[in-house]
This record gives C-alpha cells, structure tokens and sequence, in this order.
C-alpha cells in the first residue's frame, strides 16, 4: 500500500501539529545586578512584576540576599516566560524586614528600579521601570535615596 503526494504531505502536516500547538515558549533567565549598598551590611528585596496593575504592590516574584562585602547584590530569576517586566529593590540596610519610610511615606532606605528610572513625586512609573525580556539578560540598577 503506497500513499500518494497529497496524502503523504497532509499526514505530514497533521504528525506536526500537536508540536505546535503544545510547544511552549522558551523559559529565559534575567539576572540583577545591584550596587549601591554599604559593604557587608542589610539585605537588598528584588521584586518582579508583570503589569503596571501589580506594579509595586503585587510582585511575581520576590527574593532576598544579603550584601555582599562590595556593596553589591546579584540576582538570578530563572524559568520566566518572554514579556515585559519591570523590577524594584529596596535596601533594607536595618535588616528589619521592611522598607523604612519617612514623612508622607517617602522611603528613607534607598531604593531602585529597572533602567535605573527615576520618579518625580513618587515613585518611577511602570512605563519607565518596564523593559522587553525576549532573550535572557543582565540588567544593573544603582541603589539611590528617593527624592522628595
């Protein structure tokens, strides 16, 4: 029993189907570096986020790490989907667990985010803080008081 071209090629077509439509997009790694930090001492919090909705209140993910003895703090996020993505660190220099505020909620510990973006009366916008994660990347944000 022989098939023909048309047959061949539509049972080609159907073998290769389910791989795409079951593929999944490749899984890309993002890796933050911070500096800014007195050496040796408080925690850096890394918190991703997805939309401007969750932005700085809801992260996708949160990690923390001790400062290293430069004064840096290096994160790796692994297993995230393509996308835009938007990222903020706080410099629990007290180590107490939260972000120190002051008058009218403005932080006292520094803080940074994506594309070292900065805010005029609060914090940087998502818009700002946002960049397009279609590869695997590094990325570097300097730690700097909130302006008032």
């Amino acid at each position: 029993m022989s098939i023909s071209k048309p047959g061949y090629l539509l049972f080609a077509v159907l073998l290769f189907i389910p791989a795409l439509v079951f593929s999944s997009p490749e899984k890309l790694s993002l890796i933050v570096e911070v500096t800014g930090a007195k050496p040796n001492k408080g925690q850096a919090v890394c918190s991703l986020f997805t939309s401007a909705n969750t932005y700085l209140k809801q992260p996708a993910i949160k990690i923390t790490k001790p400062v290293n003895s430069n004064g840096e703090v290096v994160f790796r996020i692994d297993d995230i989907d393509p996308g835009t993505y938007a990222v903020s660190i706080v410099y629990d220099e007290d180590n107490n667990g939260k972000l120190n505020t002051g008058l009218f909620g403005i932080p006292t510990e520094p803080v940074g985010v994506s594309n070292n973006a900065k805010g005029r009366f609060g914090p940087p916008s998502y818009e700002d803080a946002a960049f397009e994660l279609l590869d695997s990347r590094r990325i570097r944000i300097s730690l700097g008081k909130a302006k008032k």
